[in-house]
């Protein structure tokens, strides 16, 4: 949702130079698309862009891609999580950030990274490979008990014991592999059989979940939210978070609503993609854009 970021973002400080942090740089499109905005402003050459990723590959290649801006020093690559942000206070006030909380096409259509069940890969689903462990590994480390806490608590999946029951199972009987199609498949046949060939596939939940558990997502999400960005931001600045499941839209949404904490929500309702965006890009139908104005922290 490019066109309604920038509109959100970049149009309301015309008239003075500032930071701006997109915490999830991904492909680059959001950077992209801030960066021509900025263009058009009389202070272009006095705005920083401070784009971060946990994955070094999506570093990397916005390092090539952005390369005469980088020079310049109008964009600072950063490769960290959301919790180990940092903004060097020689830059300016840190205006407006944005946070995509969904994967990149990249690495969800990359079979090493294990995102996906639809691509046979290892079970790795880290976002940051260089450190933490791997769904396999979580996987092989848990109890059934949490594991299926886990299914259920960040997949909202309803048959989460009958599917950690069968991981536990095939665990014991030494045939649990470090393989996205065969967790999918085993975890179809939890389904009873007129289930396992709906319009979800059965194996989308316990995905999410273990997607969110091996990154630690919601924990990154309130790191950013409660404790980084109201050290970084100035008064009057605006947040932009594109979420895309209801366990993120909710935190997302409760933290904007608190008023006492010093945010302002700026929209009633989540925005989200035109038609046209959709059809061009399926997976932008269940993104949800929440904007909120950060006053300052609120004393006495």
């Amino acid at each position: 949702m490019p066109t309604q970021i920038v509109s959100f973002l970049i149009e309301p400080f015309q008239r003075e130079p500032g930071t701006y942090l997109d915490c999830t740089l991904g492909g680059g499109g959001h950077v992209a698309a801030m960066m021509a905005a900025m263009d058009k402003t009389p202070f272009s050459r006095e705005h920083r862009v401070i784009a971060v990723d946990q994955d070094i590959e999506a570093i990397n290649r916005a390092q090539k891609r952005f390369q005469s801006e980088v020079s310049a020093g109008r964009l600072i690559l950063q490769h960290s999580r959301f919790s180990e942000i940092s903004v060097s206070s020689a830059f300016p006030p840190v205006l407006g950030v944005l946070a995509d909380l969904g994967f990149s096409s990249d690495q969800i259509d990359s079979a090493q990274r294990g995102m996906s069940f639809r691509l046979e890969g290892p079970l790795d689903m880290r976002l940051d490979q260089s450190r933490g462990e791997s769904a396999y590994q979580l996987l092989m480390r848990l109890s059934e008990r949490e594991i299926a806490d886990i299914l259920f608590e960040l997949g909202e999946e309803r048959l989460s014991r009958k599917i950690a029951r069968k991981i536990i199972e095939a665990r014991e009987s030494s045939q649990f592999t470090d393989s996205t199609r065969a967790l999918a498949d085993l975890v179809s046949r939890a389904f009873p059989p007129a289930q396992r060939f709906g319009r979800l596939h059965p194996a989308t939940r316990t995905f999410q979940a273990l997607r969110i558990a091996v990154n630690d997502e919601l924990g990154e999400l309130d790191q950013l939210l409660n404790h980084v960005l109201p050290l970084v931001m100035k008064p009057g600045g605006l947040a932009a978070i594109l979420s895309f499941h209801s366990l993120e839209d909710r935190r997302v949404k409760r933290i904007f609503q608190k008023k006492d904490d010093g945010w302002t929500p700026l929209v009633k309702k989540p925005v989200e993609a035109e038609e046209s965006e959709v059809e061009s890009n399926p997976r932008a139908r269940s993104a949800k854009l929440r904007v909120a104005e950060w006053r300052g922290m609120v004393t006495g």
